[in-house]
């Protein structure tokens, strides 16, 4: 069976108006990829970026991340503006966003997507990867155990150099069959892009197409 992986298919990195748009970004890819897995009933995770308005990402405040670093990107993703918001057409209708937090029960999320009571699960995030959000190991974890399989996680999203390759080796790392559509994602620097392919294929990732899928 399959676990779909949604990558911050969000408005500010999918839509030309967004505050940190990644050129020809495949949203038709995305909306169909949402579609089949509401229609096949395959269950989704996925991740969103959900900043404050200070985040240290931003070239707008002075703050800086825990290494010193700061990437000085545009104010993107705060929470509650409509640039943090799903692109149109790729939030099903039923899901939940899991709060990125220390501690929480996580075995109704579980309950809820192994079920299909609830189609999708989002991890908020500050950083690239998904598993930055301390509740996706867990709820990974215990939903393949409910599911009682040896899921395909098919991750596709944007941008593939940076938060595309951290849920792909993130998932690699934590041995988990791991498959990326290569019609579903783009990059924002074409070398970095071609870099992150390589890794995940060297890491074990199988590189499919939207085709292979329908």
């Amino acid at each position: 069976m399959e676990v779909f992986v949604d990558v911050d298919v969000q408005f500010d990195f999918c839509d030309p108006a967004g505050a940190l748009y990644v050129p020809d970004s495949p949203n038709e890819a995305f909306r169909k990829l949402t579609r089949m897995a509401v229609d096949r009933r395959i269950p989704i995770v996925g991740s969103v970026d959900s900043h404050a308005y200070d985040a240290w990402e931003f070239a707008s405040n002075d703050n800086v991340g825990p290494r010193g670093e700061k990437p000085n990107f545009p104010d993107h993703c705060i929470k509650g503006t409509p640039g943090w918001l799903k692109l149109a057409g790729t939030l099903p209708p039923r899901f939940r966003f899991v709060p990125n937090v220390l501690e929480a029960k996580i075995e109704p999320f579980v309950d809820e997507l192994a079920s299909r009571r609830c189609h999708a699960l989002y991890f908020e995030k500050e950083v690239y990867s998904m598993f930055a959000n301390p509740l996706a190991e867990r709820v990974l974890a215990a939903l393949v155990r409910r599911l009682e399989a040896d899921p395909r996680f098919v991750v596709y999203g944007v941008a593939t150099d940076y938060c595309v390759a951290a849920a792909v080796l993130g998932l690699r790392e934590r041995g988990y069959r791991t498959a990326l559509v290569t019609d579903a994602i783009t990059g924002i620097d074409e070398a970095g892009s071609a870099r992150s392919l390589e890794q995940m294929r060297g890491a074990g990732a199988d590189l499919i197409r939207l085709s292979d899928l329908l």
